[in-house]
């Protein structure tokens, strides 16, 4: 019973008490009020919309009470769509009544609608009577009949698996609950009297927060400990910034903790972000988190790709000192992006991958029937990098129909090979051509590069004696490497000469043709000073009879290696002759030192045969290579027009002839025509800086060194006076 506030709020008191709504004790009107026990056991949950925040509901519906009630007369307050009861099953016990429902509908969820958490939802029931207000009727959760507290009720539920989508979703709390609820009279005559217009009803609820199950780190993590950590990560990525640039050493280490860290700030910020807008009525909330999670599958895979990048493609290019080519780049990095792609519309937009790519079939094949050249060509390209039959600054030959091209491959795109020509230009080969083409490399599989010429000499000479006259010129050419070691065979006869090979390998392609010519050059000063001419086509009308032959031994005589050697062209015939008569001849065999860095010496040395290479041992004792002399150079300069110690270790490479010249042959000389003294200054001058540039790769001051020659030459000979007075005038 309650107590009828005011009576005159009651339009009609007779028929309420008629009714039995109001009764009158005594002298006071009362309300009847009846107690209902509303238990519900739930079957199932489905079909959960988690755009709409929609879901079917099917449970069993029971009322407990006394007296005579209208339990089916109730209206779902969330209900999608109106659901009508059917007739219940009806118990009675005594004065006890219970009415026994079966209900399912389709429900929305309007329970804490001003906060959301991630992936969790809270669910429900709601319902009230269509007549009886509050006054009258009050509904009580039936604890005794549903026999259970609410933890054991949420672990039968859990165990019953009352959720269709159990595999992503669980129940992690039950709540049964009676509130009321106001609603307008709409002018109803039976509240006319009421204030303000408004009728209070008893409103039964049954909520039910579910959550999703699955592991997220994005889940886990309380929001206060999110905020600690987005602070230190913050911190600690401004500290590798700044200590990027002075642990180079220490790259990987730095790069790895600064990836962790903005993966930690992606993270906690996110946390952060969707907790400070979880209340109130935020419909942007969704697509934040949308771009969080488009963000999640895009920064690892940019992440990867700098990976790639950092610890893969630079140490690979940083090895094998060649460039990893672009298309293979290219080509990894769009699988990287397409596996992000694919990963954002199966799980972020919940897309079934198999429907995507036979939707985008058609698409696929309409495009590669309009590039299936460029398809060609791009696979082609992984072809030639996977097989590698040449890499990027290789120098290769490649046959092209009937025409050969030669030249450097300068890059290999998806497309096309780019090939610098020797002529200068730049030649775009498509990769399906190319992969197709017979190929010479020049630098497979070492990186030196090999080149080959064809010398043909009269076969009158024997073949012996010609093969090691050519691989001394060889030998002789600077750029020509001595490992591996140059080779020359005999190759064939031909009608009129006998057709030599010489194989030898230069430390660039870029250097192969200018090596060729030197190695030409190089060939005829040796033969020419072995006393042999290339030969011509013999004919039985002989209309060019070309240069008629020295004899071996006019060829190797001192008078005629002093007319072909510069330092001595200044000199008269008279003089030549003189010192062509005091020129001592000497033999020494392979491997065998002339003369010692360091040791005293005042005479010069002319190779007539063979060649010797030039070492200078260094501060470090380190020895190197400084040059190479063949047939028609000198050496010995220094000592004997200077005095000075053997400024370097000359040892033959092969079998030798040298002819040797004394300061006591050249005093008479230098006493009679002092001017030589400055064509042998200017001589000496210019062998110093091409020796000194190969030792310490620095610039010379070419004006001092002359003058530093000139006053050594003039003091060695005793021309101090002479040469005083020339620079005076």
């Amino acid at each position: 019973m309650q107590d009828v506030p005011y009576v005159n709020q009651i339009s009609d008191l007779p028929e309420e008490i008629k009714n039995e709504r109001i009764v009158l004790i005594g002298d006071k009107y009362m309300y009847k009020t009846n107690v209902v026990y509303v238990g519900i056991e739930l079957n199932e949950i489905s079909e959960l919309d988690t755009s709409n925040l929609t879901y079917t509901l099917d449970f069993y519906l029971w009322f407990r009470f006394q007296g005579d009630l209208n339990t089916k007369n109730i209206e779902f307050l969330n209900a999608v769509e109106p659901i009508q009861l059917e007739n219940p099953i009806v118990e009675q016990l005594g004065d006890q009544t219970n009415h026994l429902y079966h209900v399912q509908g389709k429900f929305k969820s309007q329970f804490f609608t001003d906060y959301y958490a991630y992936q969790q939802y809270e669910l429900g029931m709601s319902f009230r009577h269509n007549d009886l207000t509050n006054n009258n009727l009050i509904y009580v959760t039936d604890i005794l009949g549903m026999g259970i507290t609410r933890q054991s009720l949420l672990n039968k539920m859990q165990q019953g698996q009352i959720l269709a989508m159990a595999n992503a979703w669980e129940i992690t709390n039950i709540h049964f609950f009676q509130d009321n609820v106001h609603k307008s009279s709409l002018g109803s005559l039976k509240y006319l009297n009421t204030l303000d217009q408004q009728v209070e009803f008893s409103k039964f609820n049954i909520s039910l927060t579910i959550k999703n199950n699955q592991f997220t780190l994005r889940g886990r993590l309380p929001f206060y400990t999110s905020v600690e950590m987005a602070f230190f990560s913050f911190i600690i990525l401004f500290i590798l910034l700044q200590a990027e640039k002075k642990f180079i050493n220490l790259f990987k280490y730095v790069w790895s903790l600064q990836v962790v860290c903005v993966l930690a700030l992606l993270l906690v910020g996110e946390i952060i972000l969707l907790e400070l807008l979880a209340f109130g009525q935020n419909g942007h909330l969704r697509y934040i988190i949308i771009i969080f999670d488009l963000l999640w599958w895009i920064t690892p895979a940019f992440l990867v790709n700098l990976i790639i990048k950092n610890f893969i493609w630079r140490p690979l290019e940083k090895n094998t000192e060649q460039p990893v080519p672009t298309v293979v780049k290219i080509f990894i990095t769009f699988i990287v992006y397409l596996v992000a792609f694919f990963g954002i519309v199966a799980f972020v937009y919940d897309q079934a991958l198999t429907s995507l790519l036979a939707t985008s079939g058609v698409i696929v094949m309409i495009v590669g029937l309009a590039i299936q050249i460029n398809i060609s060509n791009i696979f082609s390209g992984i072809v030639i990098n996977v097989e590698r039959p040449f890499r990027v600054n290789d120098g290769i030959k490649i046959q092209l129909g009937k025409v050969f091209h030669e030249g450097r491959v300068v890059d290999i795109t998806w497309r096309t090979t780019r090939l610098l020509t020797d002529e200068g230009y730049v030649l775009s080969i498509p990769n399906s051509v190319a992969s197709e083409a017979v190929i010479h490399n020049y630098n497979y599989t070492e990186e030196l590069c090999q080149s080959s010429v064809n010398i043909r000499i009269d076969y009158a000479h024997p073949p012996e004696r010609v093969e090691k006259i050519l691989l001394d010129a060889t030998l002789s050419t600077d750029d020509v490497l001595k490992n591996p070691v140059p080779t020359c065979k005999f190759k064939k006869f031909i009608d009129w000469a006998a057709e030599y090979t010489i194989l030898f390998y230069v430390n660039d392609y870029a250097k192969k043709v200018s090596c060729n010519g030197a190695v030409f050059k190089r060939v005829w000063v040796h033969l020419n000073r072995a006393g042999i001419v290339p030969p011509v086509v013999r004919q039985e009308v002989q209309t060019f009879q070309g240069i008629k032959s020295r004899r071996l031994d006019e060829a190797s005589k001192p008078m005629a290696l002093l007319h072909e050697i510069d330092i001595f062209l200044p000199f008269s015939e008279e003089i030549k002759t003189y010192l062509s008569e005091l020129m001592r001849r000497h033999r020494f065999v392979e491997g065998e030192s002339v003369v010692k860095q360091g040791d005293d010496g005042n005479s010069l040395f002319v190779i007539v045969e063979g060649v010797v290479v030039v070492q200078v041992k260094l501060d470090d004792k380190k020895v190197i290579d400084v040059a190479r002399l063949g047939a028609g150079d000198f050496f010995g300069e220094m000592a004997l027009f200077t005095g000075q110690k053997r400024t370097a270790t000359i040892i033959t490479m092969t079998e030798t002839t040298l002819l040797e010249i004394t300061k006591d042959d050249f005093v008479p000389l230098i006493a009679k025509q002092p001017e030589v003294a400055e064509l042998i200054s200017k001589v000496l001058t210019q062998r110093k800086i091409r020796t000194q540039s190969k030792v310490d790769s620095k610039p010379s001051e070419k004006d001092l060194i002359y003058q530093e020659m000139l006053d050594g030459v003039g003091d060695f000979f005793g021309l101090d006076n002479h040469l005083n007075s020339e620079k005076n005038m």
